[in-house]
């Protein structure tokens, strides 16, 4: 993974160093290379690889899907990429040496976590940035098809994880990055309903993955870690640092800057601005409230299921959850499950 985190090309870093510093980002140009490169890549995938690949293999099936399909298919192929290699290199990220000043229940810690900056941590920031360029780029070409909540939501990220570059709870970027471990299987089973693979045994192993990542990592794992960043950063809202105590370098991880004239917060020695933790702390809890309401209308489907009688009333047997702009008929999977229980209970002789 270390190939994933090396160093910008100086050149790159001084070319760019005075709009950084212009947007108050002092970390950004360490980090260009990762944004550029991710987007350029994401985009190569949605214009090139996925269409290729995808008539290569499955030319009858892809050719048979109106625009709007296609469009949305190379869009998957490119989300189903970026959250498997995201999420790998934030696992790793998570055990890096770097975050050890970040362990701990002391002072020193926590302002390691709100305001410190690791080399690792900031490639996690520059591959999300450069998703959510690419991914703002192609919801605002494609407005008629992603509509107005594409395009806020892409807003939206791109500004939480580009404040990690002021740096601003850079510490957190790889912990919240794993809310994306549903991804993949939510990704999976949209490609499931497209194949003609709905109620299916793959998509009932899918479907099974999709509720288990998307309970475990955005329900519990995302509260603890939203309780954990709010006591942070308003613990050093409270009692800021002394500005003759704190300086830039101290907040850094030993060796992580090349440069060390980089100056890596804007902030350092002061206390969190208030209209900062108000946007990001807002944003969280908006994406946790989301993350609830879809997740509960993930089990009425289920719930459904079992309520509803055999063969009355289909219309509340295919209810259907959006889930980041992913139709996932849960129903459908539970269904299935019921399916295969009863066809393996026969079998048994029971």
């Amino acid at each position: 993974m270390e190939i994933f985190t090396r160093p910008c090309p100086e050149s790159w870093s001084t070319y760019f160093r005075p709009f950084a510093e212009a947007i108050y980002l002092p970390t950004l140009p360490l980090h260009i290379h990762q944004v550029i490169g991710s987007a350029i890549f994401y985009q190569a995938v949605y214009l090139y690889i996925s269409p290729i690949i995808t008539k290569i293999f499955l030319p009858r099936i892809y050719n048979s899907f109106p625009k709007r399909t296609q469009v949305n298919w190379d869009v998957h192929v490119v989300s189903f990429i970026q959250s498997v290699f995201i999420c790998a290199l934030a696992l790793w990220v998570m055990v890096h040496p770097e975050r050890a000043p970040g362990y701990g229940s002391d002072r020193e810690a926590a302002l390691f976590r709100v305001f410190g900056y690791t080399v690792t941590g900031g490639a996690i920031q520059g591959y999300a940035v450069g998703y959510f360029i690419w991914d703002l780029f192609i919801c605002i070409y494609h407005f008629k098809i992603m509509g107005l909540g594409f395009v806020a939501h892409a807003i939206s990220a791109l500004a939480v994880y580009s404040w990690g570059f002021r740096t601003f709870v850079n510490y957190y970027a790889p912990i919240f990055i794993l809310f994306e471990l549903s991804s993949p299987f939510l990704n999976i089973h949209w490609f499931c309903d497209k194949l003609g693979l709905t109620g299916g045994r793959l998509q009932l192993v899918n479907g099974i993955c999709l509720i288990t990542t998307f309970f475990c990592c955005r329900l519990i794992w995302g509260v603890y870690s939203s309780v954990m960043v709010f006591i942070d950063i308003f613990s050093i809202y409270a009692n800021p640092p002394g500005a003759g105590n704190l300086t830039a370098q101290d907040l850094l991880a030993e060796e992580a800057l090349a440069d060390k004239s980089v100056e890596v917060h804007p902030f350092a020695g002061k206390s969190v601005p208030l209209w900062l933790a108000f946007i990001y702390l807002s944003s969280n809890l908006t994406l946790n409230g989301l993350n609830f309401y879809w997740f509960s209308r993930m089990i009425q489907t289920i719930t459904s299921r079992f309520t509803t009688p055999q063969e009355k009333d289909r219309k509340h047997m295919s209810q259907k959850v959006t889930v980041e702009g992913t139709e996932v008929d849960i129903g459908e999977t539970t269904a299935s499950a019921i399916r295969e229980g009863k066809a393996l209970k026969k079998r048994l002789g029971h």
